[in-house]
C-alpha cells in the first residue's frame, strides 16, 4: 500500500507535531487511493496513537479542503501532485451545497446568475480589447509610414495620398480636402472663428472624417473651415 523503507519513527514524530501533515504524508506515499481505515492502520504501525471519531473527523475536514486530495467513490482518499482546478461554476456548486443551510437561497441564486453571465462579459471585454488593439495597430502603421515618407522627403501630395489610403482601410472616409473651396454645411463643417451662415462660401482648413460601416455612417470629425 505504501512505499517500503519509510522510517516509522519519522512518521510518528510528524504526527506528534502536525497530525494533518502526517495523514497527508501517508497519502503521498500510498500507491493508490486508500480508505480511512488504511490511513489509521499506517499511522498506528508507525507508532502513532489510535484515532477516535472526533480526532478523525477533524483530520477528515482538512482532507476535504486540501486541493491535493481527491475523494473517490467508497470514501477512498488519493493524493495528486498537481491539482486540477475546477471551473468556476462547478466550484460554486460545491460551495453552495456545503453552505446551503447557512446562506439564503436568494444569495446563492444571485451568484449563480452572475457566474452564468460571466463568460459573456469576458467575451465582450475581449472583443473590446481587440477592437482597441486593432485601432492602435492601424495608428502605429500610419505613423510609421508618414515618418518614412517625410524622411525620404516625399511630396505633400504623396503624404496625403498615403494617409487617405491607409485610413480608408479602417472604414474612414475623408470629408473635404484642406485648401479646397466649399459651401458651408453645419452637418459636415466646423467653423473656425465667428459663426458662418449655411451656404456661405468657405475654405477648408482641415478635413473631417466619417466612419462608414455596413450598418451606419458615423461622423467622427467635421471638417474645419473658415470664410
Amino acid at each position: 500500500m505504501t512505499r517500503p523503507g519509510r522510517p516509522s519513527r519519522a512518521l510518528a514524530a510528524l504526527f506528534g507535531a502536525d497530525p494533518g501533515a502526517a495523514v497527508l504524508r501517508v497519502l503521498q506515499e500510498a500507491d493508490a487511493a486508500i480508505t480511512a481505515t488504511d490511513i489509521k492502520r499506517v499511522l498506528q504501525a508507525a507508532g502513532g496513537p489510535s484515532l477516535d471519531k472526533r480526532s478523525w473527523d477533524r483530520l477528515q475536514r482538512r482532507l476535504r479542503t486540501d486541493d491535493h486530495v481527491v475523494i473517490e467513490p467508497g470514501h477512498r482518499y488519493r493524493w495528486v501532485a498537481e491539482p486540477v482546478m475546477p471551473a468556476a461554476a462547478d466550484a460554486f456548486e460545491q460551495i453552495a451545497r456545503a453552505v446551503s443551510s447557512r446562506v439564503k437561497r436568494g444569495h446563492v441564486e444571485a451568484v449563480r446568475r452572475a457566474l452564468d453571465d460571466a463568460p459573456n462579459e469576458v467575451e465582450t471585454v475581449a472583443r473590446q480589447r481587440q477592437a482597441v488593439l486593432d485601432g492602435v495597430r492601424a495608428l502605429a502603421e500610419l505613423a510609421s509610414e508618414v515618418e518614412e515618407l517625410a524622411t525620404n522627403q516625399a511630396s505633400s501630395r504623396a503624404l496625403i495620398h498615403r494617409v487617405r489610403s491607409r485610413v480608408r482601410l479602417s472604414g474612414l472616409e475623408p470629408i473635404e480636402r484642406a485648401g479646397d473651396a466649399a459651401t458651408f454645411d453645419r452637418r459636415r463643417h466646423e467653423p473656425i472663428g465667428p459663426p458662418i451662415a449655411d451656404g456661405a462660401p468657405v475654405i477648408v482648413v482641415r478635413p473631417g472624417y466619417a466612419w462608414k460601416t455596413a450598418h451606419e455612417d458615423v461622423l467622427v470629425a467635421r471638417a474645419a473651415v473658415q470664410e
